[in-house]
């Protein structure tokens, strides 16, 4: 399976989410700006999220990938799906239980998670009000995971990485329909994140059952690789928990800022995620199930390059999108959100908290590469304590920061911990002999700082070119805007090719080979 088109195959897709994730956030930027109820939404779908990335993309992912891939490897088809139906059966039941006692207990647990809100009621009152239409989001999407870990394993990356894709057309179908039914348009994106759970589950669980993985449930047997999955799921869920609960940690920092920081990190943080969707998750998707049938079968060299590969491919793509954060930050914002209620004040706010969180992208998408590893070699341990490593300096820095810089500090201080997580988890990889920095590897690391480089300099020149053209009317700050991505794209891969970092007939090499 060739690596690199498998992690173009679920970029594409992650392109096509993000787009529609863009689409949605205009019209949330549209429709209530960057105030109490934007505030109380961002925290009402920040909640759900955090679950599902404990219970979806978190320790579930890193603990069932590796055992079903293995399985799939090494013992077929139906000692994989009896082993998935076996954890469907068990997931299913904690997830309900957990669904209904969040909702039970839904308001103490909103005034300890945001007692900032406490001063402003209205922001207390609409959170707990769109809290509760969110939550049940976590029970589907977290199913949404286990048949997608499915798909991954048996090659089908395309259905899984198209799910979220549909997720956010149907948040923005139901907005569209719903958003002037209630006493604010916040109820209808509450209840579009309802919607884009069980959507997203119903795409992938369709395509499961006509491959043949259509599971049921059974009783529970804890035979060796449900055991197994346990004994990996502890350390990776008890990692997972230590991040969540760093989340909590900044929104409850958070709280406490001046209405519409809240929102600003919000806003700043979509655009962040775009190439760290793209990239990032790509390749730890794709990766994982890869790597983790080499380690399975102990083909060491491969699982090697693999990785390399894995390395120089997703820096290739990160490193440029990191400086077109940094350095088209206000044009970005501008061009994405500045109409109806989002004025050019909110403009300048988001555009430096984006700035901030941009420094960091490079790392968050070496952590997804370097965890996948330990994840392949089924050690969940190592990455908790990186990880609470990268939380005590997030947090210290937080505290430290948000006084002066409000919620730029913050975003600030989020990166600077995911560069120690990155640094960290590479370190040990490499003190662990999985990690060799090769004459390859080095030279691609060497020519793409002289790369960067040059494209620093050509950004400034252009920003000066276009600058006077993005005070115009809102079609030629588009095309201004697109003109100033598609020459630094341009320049950047001219740049790379000159340099030797990646030439052309390199590239070509890795999206046509199949070995």
């Amino acid at each position: 399976m060739n690596l690199i088109r498998s992690i173009t195959t679920v970029g594409s897709y992650t392109i096509g989410s993000r787009l529609f994730g863009f689409v949605r956030e205009v019209l949330t930027a549209s429709f209530l700006g960057a105030g109490a109820t934007a505030d109380a939404l961002t925290i009402a779908i920040r909640v759900p999220s955090m679950f599902r990335r404990l219970f979806a993309e978190g320790a579930f992912n890193a603990s069932f990938v590796p055992s079903f891939a293995g399985l799939l490897a090494t013992k077929g088809k139906e000692e994989a799906r009896t082993f998935a139906e076996h954890i469907l059966t068990l997931w299913a039941g904690v997830l309900f239980l957990l669904m209904l006692g969040i909702e039970l207990f839904l308001p103490f647990l909103i005034a300890l998670a945001v007692p900032g809100f406490q001063s402003t009621p209205g922001r207390l009152y609409y959170v707990i009000e769109f809290s509760r239409i969110t939550f049940p989001f976590v029970f589907f999407i977290s199913l949404t995971a286990l048949y997608s870990g499915i798909l991954n394993s048996m090659g089908k990356f395309a259905v899984v990485a198209s799910s979220p894709m549909i997720g956010n057309m149907v948040i923005i179908a139901v907005v569209l329909s719903l958003y002037d039914k209630f006493t604010s348009p916040g109820y209808a994106f509450a209840w579009g994140i309802m919607a884009c759970g069980i959507s997203q589950w119903l795409w992938v669980w369709i395509p499961s059952l006509k491959g043949g993985m259509g599971l049921r449930f059974r009783w529970p047997r804890f035979d060796a690789n449900v055991k197994n999955f346990f004994k990996i799921l502890a350390p990776a869920a008890f990692g997972s928990g230590v991040v969540q609960i760093n989340l909590l940690v900044g929104t409850f920092i958070a709280s406490w800022l001046p209405t519409g920081a809240i929102s600003y990190l919000n806003y700043a943080d979509r655009l962040n995620q775009l190439p760290l969707s793209v990239i990032g998750v790509a390749v730890s998707t794709a990766l994982l199930p890869i790597l983790s049938r080499q380690v399975r079968t102990e083909d060491w060299n491969k699982a090697q390059s693999t990785q390399s590969q894995a390395i120089e491919f997703s820096m290739f793509l990160t490193l440029p999108a990191a400086l077109a954060l940094i350095f088209l930050a206000e044009p970005f914002v501008m061009m994405v959100f500045e109409r109806g209620a989002f004025t050019e004040k909110d403009t300048l706010a988001t555009a430096l908290t984006l700035q901030a969180f941009a420094v960091g992208l490079p790392a968050y998408v070496l952590i997804k590469v370097f965890s996948s590893s330990f994840f392949a070699r089924q050690d969940t341990l190592t990455p908790v304590y990186t990880a609470c490593a990268g939380i005590v300096v997030d947090i210290g820095l937080s505290l430290i920061l948000m006084g002066t810089f409000h919620q730029i500090g913050i975003a600030f201080a989020t990166a600077a911990a995911a560069w120690v997580n990155a640094v960290l988890l590479g370190y040990l990889l490499w003190r662990q002999g999985h990690l060799i920095f090769g004459a390859h590897l080095k030279k691609f690391a060497s020519r793409m700082i002289l790369s960067c480089g040059g494209t620093i300099i050509l950004l400034k020149a252009l920003q000066s070119l276009f600058h006077p053209l993005l005070s115009e009317g809102e079609f030629i700050r588009g095309l201004s805007v697109a003109g100033l991505v598609g020459f630094g794209l341009l320049g950047f891969l001219i740049l790379s090719h000159l340099m030797g970092a990646l030439r052309f007939n390199e590239l070509k090499h890795m999206f046509s080979s199949r070995t």
